[in-house]
């Protein structure tokens, strides 16, 4: 590999490393930009950890291993950001409300 690409992996393997864990341990995300519209800081951290460890591993292991790696490490960043919470009510205000209707 090229050392410039060599650095540029290196640097974004420390990046979401020290994002990861911090996101993990304190549940808040130090990157402003993913911080807004961010609902699940600690799945996201998760998924940080993976893909750092998927770049680490990618002269090490084979394709297959850096790449399940990866795509499980982009899966959990987009369920913490993608999906949205389905927010439930209490069964007292679904009542509440029926009880207006009629």
């Amino acid at each position: 590999m090229s050392s410039i690409v060599l650095a540029m992996i290196v640097v974004m393997v420390l990046l979401l490393s020290v994002t990861g864990v911090l996101a993990m341990t304190t549940g808040r995300i130090a990157l402003p930009w993913v911080r807004k519209g961010e609902k699940r800081p600690r799945l996201w951290g998760a998924g940080a950890l993976l893909i750092a460890a998927s770049l680490t591993m990618a002269w090490l292991v084979p394709f297959r291993g850096q790449s399940l790696l990866m795509l499980a490490g982009l899966l959990l960043t987009w369920r913490a950001q993608g999906w949205r919470h389905r927010e439930t009510r209490p069964r007292e205000l679904i009542r509440q409300e029926q009880r207006r209707q009629t």
